[in-house]
């Protein structure tokens, strides 16, 4: 299993394309969530459970994945390091996109 973020009841192609890999289930539990624990973040926590998240919640999410970054950077072997704000860079630039439309819901899980 992995987690990923899509747009739940797509309306064009865009919406029906949009996909951002954002970790294994394993990956997540080796080296999300550490970082998770000892930031005691909220919002992240629930990537593997399932969120769905709405425009208002995306400062909330931004925030607790810079903070992931940050702490990656000092706490994560170089590879582990590497693929973690690999993909935090792309949720970072490509979240915002999701809500073109007002309404929309993007699923992350």
């Amino acid at each position: 299993m992995s987690i990923c973020a899509f747009i739940q009841e797509p309306e064009n192609e865009y919406e029906e394309k949009f996909n951002i890999p954002v970790a294994t289930d394993s990956f997540f539990k080796e080296c999300w969530k550490p970082a998770i624990e000892e930031l005691n973040l909220e919002w992240v926590n629930v990537f593997s459970v399932g969120l769905d998240m709405v425009k208002e919640d995306l400062p909330f999410v931004m925030k607790e994945l810079t903070q992931i970054k940050e702490w990656a950077k000092t706490n994560l072997p170089k590879e582990k390091q590497e693929k973690i704000i690999e993909r935090i860079e792309l949720l970072e630039a490509e979240l915002p996109n999701a809500f073109q439309r007002e309404g929309a819901v993007v699923f992350i899980g």
